[in-house]
């Protein structure tokens, strides 16, 4: 089992990750630094995996993380394809994790959507904790409706309503030496969600191609937050 920490921890929350190590995980999604420090100094050392918010864009982070206990990292969603396979010539492939198939989180903020449309309350304490029984969903002017997830502080994320796939990018990176590819899912049923994971399986196991899983899948083909944020432009 590996537990995943908040996005972000604010003074006075290290609680949380107290409360994370009391469950005796086999592993923790580490998504700040303090929970990277936290867990990677437990007495009862659980393997630490570094997140993209980790924002590993270059072999010197991607270093430097794992020199301080991480034994894995997440590639940042902010790499294109050539940024992604210069990191990892310099680093050990094998300990890198790419996120191949998910929603892009747009957004995450301390203001609860929730709270706001469905109750009086401001907070957890008065709000009544629709988040526990309703979904909400920002719809965009495509009609598009993009989820919005409550984390344990009552934060919220809101995540890019379709799913966003590398496949096309994964041969290559299989012969870079990664081993290990993500796939997030957000709100897809079981069904679906045993749909996209089969046809990933299908691709790694060498039973499908990339043009299959899309069509099998139907995700947007594309790496990175966008086609790659940080692509040098030609003068």
């Amino acid at each position: 089992m590996v537990i995943a920490t908040t996005r972000i921890q604010k003074p006075g929350e290290d609680g949380i990750d107290r409360r994370i190590a009391r469950l005796a995980p086999d592993g923790v999604l580490v998504r700040h630094w303090g929970g990277l420090m936290h867990f990677s100094r437990a007495d009862a050392p659980v393997a630490v995996h570094g997140d993209f918010s980790l924002n590993v864009t270059n072999s010197i982070t991607g270093r430097h993380l794992l020199h301080l206990g991480c034994d894995t990292i997440t590639a940042a969603h902010d790499l294109d394809e050539a940024q992604l396979h210069a990191m990892l010539a310099s680093l050990p492939a094998e300990r890198v994790t790419v996120t191949v198939h998910h929603h892009i989180p747009t957004f995450h903020t301390e203001h609860c959507v929730y709270a706001h449309t469905l109750s009086r309350g401001r907070d957890y304490r008065t709000c009544g904790r629709p988040c526990e029984q309703h979904r909400i969903a920002l719809a965009d002017r495509q009609g598009k409706r993009h989820p919005v997830v409550v984390d344990i502080g009552c934060r919220n994320t809101v995540f890019n309503a379709q799913a966003q796939s590398a496949a096309r990018a994964v041969p290559r990176l299989v012969a870079a030496g990664v081993r290990r590819f993500r796939v997030e899912l957000v709100w897809e049923d079981r069904a679906t969600a045993a749909a996209v994971l089969a046809g990933w399986t299908a691709l790694l196991a060498g039973r499908a191609t990339p043009a299959e899983l899309q069509a099998r899948v139907g995700a947007l083909e594309q790496f990175g937050v966008t086609a790659g944020t940080m692509r040098t432009l030609s003068s």
